[in-house]
């Protein structure tokens, strides 16, 4: 049997979800065979990719990196990962896996490289804007006198040369999209980092939602997803949705306390992915 970890937003605080993992592992008296993320790692290993967190300077941190490396070092788990909005995006859009001294197994679209047998895992990297669903669009090209972009690593380097604004490297594409829909299995978990359905508390929502087509189309047994920084659970259609909760909080991080519902506890017996719990159960964990 193995155990398997789905762990929500960490935010950089990578230390503190070694801790989480370490006892969990501890309360069930069994090893976490494979931890999967659904975004907002922010693996900013190095102090330069803080440039790339897009929102307010006031929340890049680069002295923060000589803590993130040293958990990095000391991480003993396997790990899969999609990107969530707040991440090293030019690492994981270029994707090189040395960057993460191969630790790490990453995909923008598409199944999901892992280390469970047998384990069909898919997942989608980033968040939805409109106007965001192509690479670029052939007027911007012209207007910038260049060639067309059509994949990431095109677009890290307009990004890296100032030609676009970093928070492109956000957003999913359609094409994106159409492949998830078009994937030929049943995943067993789909990641996402946006719910397929808005949360209550969330004031403005697009009438379209690309994740709800992705889950609908492919009917996985279950969805994790994060962002909203909420727990939840709930079924669309055949899928049963269980959002994670953020971390901590600014006022809980340094204090070591984890917030409720931040992981998705499963276990794999070869054929079934069954669902055993959230963790923590309760806050102060």
């Amino acid at each position: 049997m193995n155990l398997i970890a789905v762990i929500g937003d960490v935010h950089h605080h990578i230390g503190l979800a070694a801790e989480g993992l370490e006892r969990l592992e501890a309360e069930l008296g069994c090893a976490v065979a494979q931890v999967f993320s659904v975004g907002d790692l922010g693996l900013f290993l190095d102090e330069s990719d803080w440039n790339f967190l897009t929102g307010p300077k006031k929340y890049r941190t680069p002295e923060a990196s000589p803590a993130i490396r040293s958990a990095w070092k000391e991480w003993r788990w396997p790990i899969a990962a999609i990107a969530g909005n707040h991440e090293p995006l030019h690492r994981l859009r270029d994707w090189d896996a040395s960057c993460f001294s191969f630790k790490l197994d990453y995909a923008d679209a598409g199944e999901l490289a892992h280390k469970v047998a047998g384990l069909r895992v898919a997942g989608l990297s980033g968040i939805y804007h409109p106007q965001e669903m192509e690479f670029m669009t052939a007027l911007e090209a012209r207007t910038m006198k260049m060639p067309r972009a059509e994949t990431w690593p095109e677009m890290v380097r307009l990004a890296e040369a100032n030609k676009i604004s970093r928070s492109r490297l956000t957003y999913y594409k359609e094409v994106e999209v159409e492949l998830m829909k078009s994937l030929d299995f049943t995943p067993d978990l789909l990641l996402l980092h946006d719910w397929p359905v808005a949360p209550t508390h969330v004031g403005r929502s697009y009438p379209r939602r690309p994740e709800a087509e992705i889950v609908e189309r492919l009917r996985p047994g279950f969805v994790c997803c994060g962002h909203h920084h909420t727990a939840a659970d709930f079924m669309l259609g055949r899928s049963r949705v269980l959002p994670l909760n953020i971390i901590s909080t600014k006022e809980l991080v340094h204090r070591r306390i984890i917030n409720p519902g931040w992981c998705a506890v499963f276990e794999w017996d070869g054929a079934t992915l069954e669902f055993v719990q959230t963790w923590p159960a309760r806050a102060g964990k």
